[in-house]
């Protein structure tokens, strides 16, 4: 199915659409996975997951995959503080003013 979507990616056509890929029941998973990906807002982890275990009856291999997608969550918000500093040191060395970094610190392994 990934190698299918890639293909559609690299195609001419303007609109991707990924649902064409999908039978049912794969779009039925796939849309509780969006839903469990939604509920975990970036800036309230720990009640998005409570809210996750509450509404789905999960798997290990599932709980694996979501722990995994709260770890990418954190490498993003790690890439986007280097830029941001990247970005303030640019400033700095052409003078402009710069607002104090923050303190966030990576928190989930």
């Amino acid at each position: 199915m990934l190698k299918e979507f890639v293909e559609l990616i690299d195609s001419d056509e303007e609109m991707v659409d990924i649902k064409e890929l999908f039978t049912t029941t794969d779009r039925r998973k796939w849309e509780k996975w969006i839903d469990i990906f939604e509920t975990i807002q970036i800036d309230s982890v720990a009640k998005g997951l409570k809210e996750v275990s509450e509404t789905y009856k999960l798997n290990k291999t599932e709980e694996i995959t979501i722990l995994a997608y709260v770890k990418f969550l954190e490498l993003m918000i790690a890439k986007v503080e280097v830029v941001g500093r990247m970005g303030k040191e640019m400033k700095a060395e052409s003078g402009q003013q710069i607002k104090p970094d923050s303190n966030w610190s990576g928190m989930y392994g």
